[in-house]
């Protein structure tokens, strides 16, 4: 196959398709009682704002409870009742254990359809802007993956597809006294998996699986691969990915981790809007990177949560038992300067700790390597390379997954290893 260069067919907002909609809601929405079934709630003013409807801060009159109330727009009102039905799924899977919103009821109000939430803090995205997106230490993303995680879990059991992961949509707690506690926010999307196929447009484009734009079978794992995307995100301060085109987030799949099979890509439905089919090619022009620099599980971990076959994609279970989040490759004592600080962000957010920590952060080496090449980018558009860096490389991709991936009981190889003679192949521009 070839990849076509011109992205307008396919370009799409972060944002699922919708047309323009009038508002939800007046923004003045002070001193409004909404009446609910259960509660009525006195308006205080507006958190935010989606695809669907706004979102206020109430105080519910009976227990003076802070709380999130979702005014739906009055023609998203089918979207409104679809996603309480999902929320009261949701709701029989413990939200408090396994991290998941927890829903007060719905009712109507004025021709709009209402939902009320419990308040929670911040989300990532909101808070990583504050720190004007300076990325997270390890010992921060592994807790936020376990309790992650652990929602994919509860949701795979149920047969349930979250569908829109993203950082706007994984809230804190309450950072201040639970710091990095957070739960899996907005089912809006969500869906069961068996109906997966025919639920429309799912996934902002940055965290979009390969799957879902070239029209492969779906099931849970999109939910792993947007994971997988979010981490990447907390770790860089940047997405993986592009937001903007799902044509440029493939060629950068292809870039990163070698261009799909083909026998993957003959099954795919919407093949022809990225790639055409070549004769007589002798191999690949990209491969999946390996580098023999180390950077520890997290990079492991990672790979496993973005290979591009879904059907060889970690499950949350595997995830869960993974050496990033068990700790159990950093039980050498010699090696444990941040052991204090892991075991205190683990059993802060009441996380099972379960080794001692060897290395918490990437080497100071890699992390000049990562600063230099975003500062080479900025500055030169990659013109002066970083020292080191393995030829071949494609400019502009992140140098944390450049970096390879080895740990003492696995090694990542590259994806078609063996000189074949494919069917498809890559077009450069």
């Amino acid at each position: 196959f070839k990849c076509f260069s011109n992205c307008s067919l396919t370009q799409i907002s972060n944002q699922p398709i919708t047309r323009q909609q009038p508002n939800a809601f007046s923004s003045n929405c002070k001193y409004v009682v909404l009446p609910g079934k259960l509660a009525r709630y006195h308006t205080e003013g507006f958190l935010g704002e989606g695809s669907y409807g706004k979102v206020v801060k109430c105080t519910k009159l009976d227990t003076n409870e802070a709380v999130a109330v979702k005014i739906v727009r009055k023609d998203c009102f089918r979207q409104g009742k679809k996603e309480a039905r999902m929320l009261k799924k949701i709701q029989k899977l413990d939200p408090e254990k396994n991290n998941l919103l927890k829903f007060i009821e719905n009712f109507k109000y004025k021709g709009h359809f209402v939902l009320a939430f419990e308040m929670l803090d911040v989300s990532i995205y909101d808070f990583m802007s504050r720190r004007n997106f300076a990325p997270l230490h390890l010992s921060e993303i592994r807790v936020v993956a376990q309790q992650l995680l652990v929602a994919l879990n509860a949701l795979k059991r149920a047969g349930l597809v979250h569908a829109d992961i993203k950082p706007d949509n994984i809230m804190l707690v309450n950072h201040e006294s639970q710091p990095f506690k957070v739960k899996l926010i907005d089912f809006g999307l969500a869906v069961k998996v068996s109906k997966l196929w025919f639920a429309g447009t799912i996934q902002a484009i940055g965290y979009r699986a390969p799957e879902v734009i070239l029209g492969l079978p779906m099931d849970e794992s999109v939910d792993m691969w947007a994971l997988g995307c979010c981490l990447a995100y907390m770790y860089l301060g940047y997405n993986l990915y592009p937001t903007h085109c799902e044509y440029e987030v493939i060629r950068a799949i292809v870039q990163i981790h070698g261009q799909p099979r083909d026998d993957v890509l003959k099954k795919a439905k919407d093949v022809k809007h990225f790639f055409t089919k070549l004769v007589g090619s002798s191999d690949r022009m990209f491969r999946l990177n390996t580098p023999p620099e180390n950077s520890l599980g997290f990079i492991s971990l990672l790979k496993r949560m973005l290979l591009v076959d879904s059907n060889v994609r970690i499950t949350p279970t595997e995830a869960l038992a993974h050496c990033f989040i068990t700790m159990k490759h950093l039980s050498d004592e010699r090696y444990s300067p941040n052991v204090p600080s892991a075991w205190k962000m683990a059993t802060g957010c009441q996380l099972r700790a379960f080794a001692a920590e060897r290395c918490d952060t990437p080497s100071e080496a890699v992390r000049r390597k990562i600063l230099h090449a975003k500062q080479d980018e900025e500055t030169t558009g990659g013109a002066n390379r970083v020292a080191g860096e393995t030829k071949g490389h494609p400019p502009g991709l992140p140098l944390f997954l450049k970096l390879g991936c080895k740990t003492q009981h696995q090694t990542l190889n590259p994806p078609h290893s063996k000189k074949t003679n494919p069917l498809f192949q890559i077009k450069s521009g």
